[in-house]
């Protein structure tokens, strides 16, 4: 089901009224066009306009339709991979410039957020929390990390978590006050016409489906055989770019995640959780959730590269809140849905310029809110000035993603996953 034009969703019942936008129906010429109209695409059309350039965006559905409209919008520094691989492959200075960067992306969405609507923030925070025991070392661990990355995580003992979160299902966590909430389809909204103000043009129902190098610049068609001529593009779409270029389309793994959330819980809610924030657990496939509406939680999680909708998605949902929440037991279900996000296999983001003028802002399934705001600093930077800060990215290359047998044996690494930590957590 739809509504208004967006996949059902408590986002989509509660965004803000806002018009549809029009198919591009002319060729026009612009300074840069940017195809997608998902977080990764809006943050860099709104830094490029707002610094005086001619930008177009380009959607093909409506602006926020996929994961960025969807998804449990966490704001928060870091990426899907964890920090000790992205310091054994870069060292610890380039990894802490690197963490330094998804902070300044934390910032730019508070600033968006904020100066749009300060409703868009819908709580702070954000509680990492443990499902086995961290061992006497855990804080002296967490501290010692965070200093080497320059972030503000501090640890929290079992008992500071369970006073806020009552589940004998969690042990220590990670808190991370500079984190944020927000409700993601309205920030993408948001953005939206902050573009526009600046003098963009935003175009829904406007599929690119051919990529033309024409001189010192290049064409992008259209479906409807308009065309906009550029000196820069952006590709800022997920797997869904074949049309267009199918190499960063095949660098992509689809995967699905699910959302849920329930009914008002009144003062039921309290039995089980108090923390304003955001919570998740340290697992791959963990659960992640935050309260809405005041008594109501919205809860994700799972992982899948099976993209297709489970038949009783809301009764898979409920099992999960129950697993930890069990004083839960006729939570009722009011809102669910499925999220499609684009991962690479490295779980590091995209981010780089394939061809002189063309560009690529992708992948960020996993990360978070924070990290397409990181990724357009730089890209911005490096269209409008001629900034290498993309750079810091180059480690993580634009590569096949296996296609079918990939997205098979990272189905299998989830299930080993999944199966690692159930063995962990009876331990525990």
């Amino acid at each position: 089901m739809e509504q208004n034009g967006y996949p059902d969703s408590w986002y989509a019942a509660t965004r803000r009224d806002d018009p549809a936008r029009p198919e591009l129906a002319v060729s026009v010429k612009r300074d840069v066009c940017i195809v997608g109209g998902g977080f990764a695409g809006l943050h860099i059309s709104r830094l490029l306009a707002e610094r005086g350039l001619g930008v177009a965006v380009l959607e093909r559905r409506r602006i926020g339709w996929g994961a960025s409209g969807r998804n449990g919008g966490f704001v928060s520094p870091g990426y899907a991979q964890r920090a000790a691989p992205i310091i054994a492959r870069v060292g610890e200075t380039a990894a802490r410039a690197l963490y330094g960067l998804s902070r300044e992306g934390v910032e730019l969405v508070r600033e968006v957020a904020l100066a749009a609507d300060p409703a868009l923030v819908m709580g702070t925070g954000k509680l990492t929390v443990y499902r086995t025991k961290q061992g006497a070392d855990f804080a002296a661990r967490t501290r010692e990390m965070a200093a080497r990355l320059g972030t503000a995580t501090e640890p929290w003992s079992v008992e500071q978590v369970r006073a806020v979160a009552r589940t004998q299902r969690y042990f220590e966590a990670s808190h991370d006050p500079s984190a944020f909430q927000v409700h993601p389809l309205n920030l993408a909204l948001a953005l939206a016409r902050r573009i526009e103000r600046a003098g963009g043009l935003v175009h829904e129902g406007t599929e690119a489906v051919a990529l033309i190098a024409d001189g010192a610049g290049w064409r992008v068609r259209t479906g409807s055989g308009a065309e906009i001529s550029a000196r820069h593009v952006v590709l800022a779409g997920n797997a869904d770019l074949g049309g267009i270029h199918g190499a960063a389309a095949r660098a992509l793994l689809p995967v699905a995640t699910y959302v849920a959330v329930t009914e008002p819980l009144g003062s039921r809610l309290a039995q089980a959780l108090t923390w304003r924030g955001a919570l998740s657990d340290s697992r791959r496939a963990g659960d992640y959730y935050r309260i809405v509406d005041g008594d109501r939680l919205l809860w994700g999680g799972r992982i899948t590269t099976d993209t297709r909708e489970p038949p009783a998605l809301r009764d898979m949902m409920r099992r999960d809140i129950l697993s930890v929440y069990p004083q839960l037991e006729d939570v009722g279900i009011t809102h669910a849905w499925p999220g499609v996000m684009g991962y690479a296999t490295h779980m590091m983001p995209h981010v780089t310029c394939l061809k002189d003028g063309l560009w690529l802002s992708s992948a960020f399934g996993g990360h978070g809110v924070a990290q397409t705001a990181a990724a357009a600093i730089v890209v911005a930077a490096g269209i409008a000035a001629g900034d290498g800060r993309w750079r810091m990215f180059s480690p993580w290359a634009v590569r096949w993603a296996g296609g079918p047998v990939g997205r098979a044996a990272t189905q299998g690494a989830y299930w080993w996953m999944q199966a690692r930590d159930w063995i962990d957590e009876r331990a525990a």
